[in-house]
């Protein structure tokens, strides 16, 4: 049986994976770099020759310089705004010194993605987003690119995620990191010193400036924060200085573009699609535009950028670009310029959707783009047939607007086919989630009574169900051979045989789990009790569970999730406590229900054990052992009673302390108020009290060897907090010793909780291969007490008291709560499974309806970091949403381990990106799922608990196997329930903000319990 587990959990995460390739496919765009030779004069037109002095295929360059001015958040009302701060920059707007417009910003409004938009002119996939964590160098045709190949000096200044993305393409550079959150002024200041001594200088073609300060009061605040108008007016200020100097220097013929990466929501994130986040400003300043003015803004693309800078500089448009060019903003070109500029442009597009279509030849778009290059090139003719001036030039606008169009048709079809879903593929992988969540639910149901003859006279299925899927995948794969699926190569061969031979064999086996189901309900032998479904406690949390499940096919539920688990737990435990109460008070028939529930006789006889199997001795003992506790709990229920009030107690207070989800996120809250500098006294004092609570309530049950282990542990990380000035050092007892080899430390005893029990389990193997249950309990506590340290070592200071309030639950209802209600192996482990999803919000991680991350960036006070010249080291400031951010913390957490240096974030040896990318992953896993994992694990040692020496060698494999069994389910039930979700809202509004994220987080949970509950099976199996 634990092998079946085991095959289900791998291939639900197969399956899962082959999910999101099918549905998140990867853009291949064209390969290589555009060359001025790309637009030659023969694509347009074999009678071009008429008029070559007409038909110049490369204009002179229209600026010879550039400053590219990014503002991090900055949305749209921050400048146009009639009360907006940025007065100079109106001024210039307000005498025609500058070019305005609005650019739209496609989802995901992160900044990775934008950058490449920016740059490349195509638009970024939910892939983008994922990739964020990690920025690698871009490959991909783009401006900075052709840049260097054009001999252009760039230096960069700013967020460092361009110089991972361009690693060997600025002359100069000075990166700053975006670690701490409340730095908005030394990480703006250190981009700020540069500028005035660049422009001075001269030596320099192209300067790029990011700024992220505005985007960290946003996170911080809010775009209502008093810290907002003072950071655009100091922007403002900076405009103005690039301006006036570039004014000054006429010959150098510079121009100033200031835009925004994405906008700001209401709440201060981004990544959403909201008309705030989506809309940013894109202002073009130099002397040389001539003076106009008007009242109208118009809208462009954000990708529209790519191949307006491209003319402007006179360089090739990068390959893969979708953007048109803005053709108001060729200034000092000729009409017929501008028109060759549009052809170009148009081409490029052009081979584009070759690339990514098959009807190409039958695109509306192209076949418009087509015609008007032979009336384009009708027009050029036409200047010298006696056509008054004006005519002929008004024939060109209208002609140059009808370029536009067929372009923007041509980018719409694009777009369209980039977002191609695998359709057979994502069938394929539903079907077999719900193939395997319906198999689990049966076994669920079923005893564990023997079903060798059932299974021998339904094998024979096997083979028609071959037959079947086998004929219909090759129809399939006639009609449609597109897919993955059906790839004939050596690969996709083994794939396909892999991937029918998985769906055959669930198929086959839900119907044998179907018929010895039905068998067992008929013949009266079994009963369906391991779903508790005779007790009130066992239908809550399974009704509960699925009801979960099917409130996120809502949009708004995904968004509030957090009330959904706070609701849940407060509800088991007032029924808990009704139950106590009810089975001492109450008479007749409700008291009877009630002691159905709370009786403990019942308690252990649930917990997965087959008298058939185990003999009669054991039903003896279990017999006794049940009369025994029957007597213990023989009175007024007193203690467990005040500990299902504390629990509820606990509960309210750590719903209050973080707050997490969309609506009330800019609401002030306990961590809020705590990580002020002026209450650091009390947060230390919270800290040193949780740190000895927590010791206190993991002493008992034991051995010297774990106390010793875990209490150290916890001086460390109590030392790590002084060390990094996130707490105040009492009495200046503890030396400010370099706070990465307190962490190591930290990390040290962390490993040397999970090494005790593995050397007790090895010891115990050698003594003539008797099983000890103390191996099994000391397994539990150990890694329950190295995920203590883990959480407590990553997470935020504050949330250190959070995570021991946690701890007390835990103990409290493992210790009063569990011997006095009747809960079968799956109720308990859906109990703690809801436990965990609370504690995941309680951290305030992760918010799963977002694209957005939130974690700790920075303790103490801000630096002047330049180069990654960073402390690897922070934890704890308040919320932070950038995923561009996420994976800068997790840097410092691999630091903490490796202790390698990086310069510009670039590693240059494979092997060790590799591996410091499976550590980050690692953390970032750790530090996200602390809470859910550390339930988990509490949840085996519980069970392990609960099985006593005499019966090990039946009740802890059978415990462990239902266990695992009833988190296979808890898993399958939302992949298969929000894959199908997915697909059929695929082209819904909310498919990459809402959905698609909480799939992601889905299967990373799935993931983490897969290997959790393979490592339980193993465990059982070695120990057996």
């Amino acid at each position: 049986m634990g092998l079946s587990v085991v095959y289900k959990f791998i291939c639900m995460l197969l399956f899962y994976v082959l999910f999101l390739r099918s549905f998140f496919p990867i853009r291949n765009g064209l390969s290589g770099f555009s060359e001025h030779s790309d637009f030659s004069l023969e694509f347009f037109n074999k009678n071009a020759t008429h008029r070559p002095d007409l038909l110049s295929a490369l204009n002179p360059p229209i600026f010879k310089k550039m400053v590219f001015v990014l503002i991090d958040a900055l949305r749209a009302d921050f400048v146009f705004s009639e009360k907006s701060p940025m007065t100079s920059l109106q001024n210039l707007l307000t005498n025609g010194k500058a070019l305005r417009y609005i650019a739209r910003v496609h989802p995901p409004t992160v900044t990775l993605p934008r950058i490449k938009a920016l740059m490349t002119g195509s638009i970024p996939g939910f892939v983008d987003v994922v990739l964020n964590f990690g920025s690698t160098e871009l490959l991909e045709d783009n401006i900075i690119e052709q840049m260097r190949r054009a001999k252009k000096r760039v230096k960069f200044y700013g967020d460092e995620v361009w110089i991972k993305l361009f690693p060997h393409h600025f002359v100069e550079s000075d990166g700053t990191t975006s670690f701490f959150v409340t730095d908005y002024t030394e990480v703006d200041n250190n981009v700020t010193r540069h500028v005035l001594p660049t422009l001075r200088t001269g030596q320099y073609d192209v300067m790029i400036l990011h700024y992220t300060g505005l985007d960290h009061i946003g996170h911080m605040a809010g775009p209502t924060s008093p810290l907002i108008p003072p950071k655009l007016a100091e922007m403002d200020a900076i405009i103005k200085d690039i301006y006036e100097h570039v004014e000054q220097d006429k010959e150098a013929e510079t121009l100033v573009v200031v835009s925004g990466d994405h906008g700001m929501s209401d709440q201060g994130g981004h990544g959403g699609t909201t008309q705030s986040e989506t809309k940013v400003p894109l202002l073009l300043l130099s002397p040389k535009f001539t003076p106009h003015k008007g009242d109208v803004i118009r809208e462009v693309d954000q990708i529209d950028v790519a191949p307006t800078l491209s003319m402007l500089l006179s360089l090739p448009i990068p390959k893969n670009n979708l953007g048109v060019v803005i053709d108001d903003a060729l200034v000092g070109c000729s009409t017929e310029e501008k028109m060759m500029m549009l052809w170009r442009n148009g081409l490029q597009v052009t081979r584009v959707l070759e690339y990514n279509s098959k009807d190409w030849k039958m695109d509306e778009g192209y076949l418009e783009f087509q015609r008007l290059s032979k009336v384009h090139h009708d027009w050029l003719l036409s200047k010298t047939s006696g056509v008054p001036q004006s005519i002929w030039l008004s024939e060109g606008d209208r002609i140059g607007r009808q370029y536009t169009q067929a372009m923007k048709t041509m980018t719409r079809n694009i777009s369209s086919s980039l977002t191609q879903y695998d359709i057979y593929s994502l069938v394929i992988s539903v079907v077999t989630l719900w193939l395997i969540l319906v198999t689990i639910a049966v076994e669920l149901c079923l005893s564990s009574a023997s079903y060798g003859e059932i299974y021998s006279r339904t094998v024979v299925l096997y083979i028609p169900v071959t037959l079947m899927i086998f004929f219909g995948h090759m129809m399939v794969c006639t009609t449609s051979p597109s897919s993955q699926l059906c790839h004939t190569d050596g690969t996709g061969v083994l794939l396909q045989v892999f991937i029918l031979a998985v769906v055959c064999w669930s198929v086959k086996d839900l119907v044998v789990k179907f018929l010895q189901f039905w068998s067992v309900r008929k013949s009266k032998e079994g009963s369906c009790d391991p779903w508790g479904v005779f007790s009130p406690l066992g239908v809550v949390l399974t009704l509960g569970t699925i009801i979960h499940t099917l409130s996120l096919l809502s949009s708004s539920y995904v968004e509030e999730e957090h009330q959904t688990w706070y609701f849940y737990t407060v509800t088991i435990h007032l029924l808990i406590l009704v139950l106590i109460l009810c089975s001492h008070t109450s008479q007749g028939y409700f008291r009877q229900v009630c002691k159905s529930a709370c009786n403990p006789k019942q308690t252990y006889n649930t917990y997965g054990t087959d008298y058939r199997e185990s003999g009669q001795i054991e039903k003896q003992m279990e017999l006794e052992k049940e009369e025994k506790h029957s007597n213990q709990v023989t009175g007024f229920p007193g203690h467990p009673l005040m500990a299902t009030i504390f629990v509820l107690f606990l509960c309210r207070v750590l719903r209050t302390w973080n707050q997490t989800g969309n609506k009330w996120l800019d609401r002030p809250d306990v961590g809020d108020w705590l990580l002020r500098p002026e209450n650091k006294s009390i947060l230390s004092v919270l800290v040193g009290g949780s740190l000895t609570l927590v010791a206190m309530v993991k002493w008992a049950g034991q051995t010297y060897i774990q106390r010793s282990v875990f209490v150290v542990g916890l001086c460390c990380i109590y030392w790590y907090r002084v060390s990094t000035a996130a707490i105040d050092n009492p009495f200046q007892l503890l030396p400010t010793y370099n706070e990465t080899r307190v962490a190591q430390l930290g990390f040290l005893f962390t490993g040397m909780c999970i090494v005790h029990p593995c050397v007790l389990l090895l010891r115990g193997s050698q003594d003539e291969g008797k099983p000890n249950t103390d191996v099994a309990v000391s397994f539990g506590g150990s890694f329950q007490s190295a995920c203590i340290l883990v959480v407590l070592l990553l997470g935020k200071p504050h949330n250190v008291v959070t995570f021991v309030m946690v701890v007390i639950q835990e103990h409290l209802i493992q210790r009063m709560l569990l011997h006095h209600i009747a809960l079968s192996t799956t109720d308990v482990t859906l109990y703690y499974f809801w436990m965990g999803m609370a504690a995941f919000f309680y951290q305030e991680c992760l918010n799963p309806a977002s694209i957005w991350c939130k974690a700790s960036f920075g303790e103490g006070k801000p630096k002047l970091y330049k180069k990654m010249g960073f402390s690897p080291f922070g934890m704890g400031v308040a919320g932070h949403h950038r995923a561009d951010s996420l994976e800068s913390f997790f840097l410092r957490q691999t630091l903490i381990l490796s202790q390698f240096h990086l310069k510009h974030a670039k590693v240059k040896n494979f092997s060790t990106c590799y591996i410091l990318s499976v550590i980050i992953a690692c953390l970032m896993t750790l530090s996200t799922y602390g809470g859910p994992l550390f339930w988990l694990v509490s949840l085996v040692k519980c069970l392990t608990t609960s099985v006593e020496s005499h019966t090990i060698h039946s009740r802890l494999k059978t415990t462990v196997e239902g266990m695992c069994r009833t988190l296979c389910w808890t898993r399958a039930l939302p992949l298969a329930v929000y894959s199908t979700l997915v697909t059929l809202q695929r082209h819904h509004l909310f498919v990459w903000t809402v959905f698609s994220p909480k799939l992601l987080y889905e299967g990373v949970l799935t993931l983490l319990i897969a290997v959790l509950s393979i490592v339980c099976l193993c465990l059982v199996k070695f120990e057996s």
